[in-house]
């Protein structure tokens, strides 16, 4: 299993059709860890002018040789740069509730190009049971 947590976390919404990846909370720790290796294109606020919008913080990561980016949403801190080169366990963030979120938690999506329109089942690629 391929997980942002170190230690135990829970499902706290699986993936869908509607919600294109699952909702994790951590359980040991809060802080998020990078589950691939390869640059940070994106760290901030999804929306800097509405921070109540969308994933709030947000860190994207573009796995290294691949067309496979890897969002981590809803953080309170982060703890990474865009441009950064970061491997796998590398603490990128902080869990958090900010952006659209309804309590601290981390959205973890996998998407190929960067696309909306492709975002992958995130269950299937990091092993993490679909299930609450």
């Amino acid at each position: 299993m391929n997980s942002p947590y170190m230690g135990k976390f829970r499902v706290s919404q699986a993936y869908s059709s509607s919600h294109r990846g699952l909702d994790l909370v951590g359980v040991d720790s809060k802080e998020i860890h990078a589950t691939v290796s390869g640059k940070v294109v994106r760290a901030g606020w999804e929306n800097p002018n509405n921070h109540s919008q969308g994933w709030g913080l947000r860190v994207v990561i573009q796995k290294s040789g691949t067309n496979q980016y890897y969002y981590y949403g809803h953080l309170s801190e982060l703890k990474c740069s865009a441009g950064d080169t970061v491997k796998v366990t590398d603490v990128i963030g902080i869990e958090g509730s900010t952006g659209k979120s309804t309590g601290s938690h981390c959205h973890y999506e996998c998407r190929l190009n960067d696309s909306k329109a492709q975002a992958q089942n995130i269950s299937e690629i990091s092993g993490i049971p679909n299930d609450l």
